[in-house]
């Protein structure tokens, strides 16, 4: 691909952006940066950015000469003056697109609504423990585009979201996984049948000569196997699949050529990973495919201390087990988080509104909860749901929160932050609101 003298517009001024806009002026294209944002709200971030990058504040325009745009992952390419652009002939693509585009070093995606950065990082880990030179990112730390920098690099494991895949046209992973898909970003998606098959998108340029791996107890990421033309392996928690992983009894299992191996026992697991089976079984699944041994596995497995704000074990207080689960921030990764846990929860849970159905609670909140304590703009959604038929209260703040539930909670039970929404309506993101809840449970 050709950049030399290019106009390309760059919109989005955060992570992706600057280093998209970096490396097009490395390969000597004319690169103007835009964001809708003001200067004031930018400027950390640009210590990294190239003095030949022209840049626009408070800018939702396109500049007349673009030849073509580069989208940063928070930019909605159905906005507007993104729909004229292209109307207008001017191509619109996702960073991931323009990176795919100068690499032939195989990809391994990994895409889904919940568990996608475990995932990602297991498979990295796995990897570079059977002695492959792999670099990790995507959705996850850095962006791909910023990964080309790296040399030598047998494969790149990226994370991969639905906002990165609107905007590809010939992005194909080697491999690429999808591990769930449950309602999530609809206050950003028309419905959740776009949602579904822009996780599908993952698979649409993919050959006979790549691999397409699917959780075959998922009806809704079976629907995505369809129309791709990929070979096509699963994983399974329910049952035995003939080529691909499960769990068998208490063992991680794969089945491959007619072979059945036990990788590792999950007794031998940390809490971490003892409540992420699927996800190990997604690791194990691609990981199959490169051959490596069940010794990496293991030792990977065994060792794996979890990412923070994935279902981690905080502190345990007078017998009270106090669990962030900050990153849980859909409906799907709240109902998740609730079926690893045997004990009595205390549930800290509400932030702002994703368009998630919290009816499909019900159920669960009955089986699994003992108390509620709501936060943030969902409280009304809430209690409209439970309709007094649940022992529940509100608080104002985190600090309040983690008060009322320690009130409520006896020993052996776990006080769980578990949102099931967005972080945006009290804190800065998911980060803050889980380091919040980290620092307030060290006091106790």
């Amino acid at each position: 691909m050709l950049l030399v003298n290019k106009n390309i517009t760059v919109v989005g001024m955060g992570l992706t952006g600057i280093a998209s806009a970096n490396f097009l002026v490395s390969k000597k294209a004319r690169v103007t940066l835009i964001d809708s944002k003001p200067r004031s709200k930018l400027e950390k971030d640009f210590r990294s950015l190239n003095s030949q990058i022209r840049t626009l504040f408070e800018c939702s325009e396109i500049p007349l000469n673009s030849e073509l745009i580069v989208l940063s992952p928070g930019v909605n390419i159905n906005s507007p003056f993104l729909v004229k652009a292209n109307k207008q002939g001017v191509p619109v693509i996702s960073e991931i697109e323009l990176a795919s585009r100068f690499t032939q070093t195989p990809i391994i995606a990994v895409t889904g609504t919940n568990g996608k950065s475990t995932v990602t990082t297991l498979i990295g880990d796995i990897l570079k423990q059977a002695g492959k030179r792999v670099v990790v990112g995507g959705n996850l730390g850095r962006p791909f585009i910023d990964l080309l920098r790296v040399e030598n690099v047998d494969y790149f494991v990226l994370e991969i979201s639905t906002f990165q895949l609107e905007g590809i046209k010939s992005f194909r992973p080697h491999i690429a996984i999808i591990l769930n898909i449950t309602p999530d970003h609809l206050d950003r998606h028309k419905n959740f049948k776009e949602y579904s098959d822009l996780k599908g998108k993952i698979s649409a340029f993919q050959t006979e000569e790549d691999t397409l791996i699917l959780n075959k107890d998922d009806e809704h990421v079976l629907k995505q196997a369809i129309h791709s033309k990929a070979k096509k392996v699963f994983f399974s928690m329910t049952q035995k699949v003939a080529k691909g992983t499960f769990l068998e009894g208490n063992f991680i299992t794969s089945s491959f050529n007619e072979k059945e191996k036990h990788f590792l026992s999950v007794d031998g697991l940390r809490p971490p990973l003892k409540f992420q089976i699927e996800n190990i079984l997604g690791a194990v699944a691609v990981t199959s495919l490169l051959n490596v041994t069940k010794d990496d596995v293991a030792n990977v497995a065994t060792n794996f201390k979890g990412l923070d704000h994935r279902i981690e074990l905080v502190r345990t207080v007078h017998g009270v087990d106090f669990v962030n689960d900050s990153k849980g921030t859909n409906v799907g990764a709240l109902h998740k988080s609730l079926e690893n846990f045997s004990r009595p929860v205390i549930l800290i849970a509400g932030g702002k509104d994703k368009g998630g159905d919290f009816q499909t609670l019900k159920i669960i909140f009955k089986k699994k909860v003992k108390h509620l304590v709501l936060i943030g703009e969902t409280k009304d959604k809430f209690r409209e749901i439970l309709n007094g038929s649940f022992s529940y209260e509100d608080a104002e703040s985190m600090e309040d929160a983690v008060e009322r539930a320690m009130k409520k909670a006896r020993s052996g039970d776990i006080v769980l932050l578990s949102p099931g929404c967005s972080s945006f309506d009290m804190f800065v993101d998911f980060n803050d609101r889980g380091n919040q809840f980290k620092e307030i449970v060290s006091r106790l």
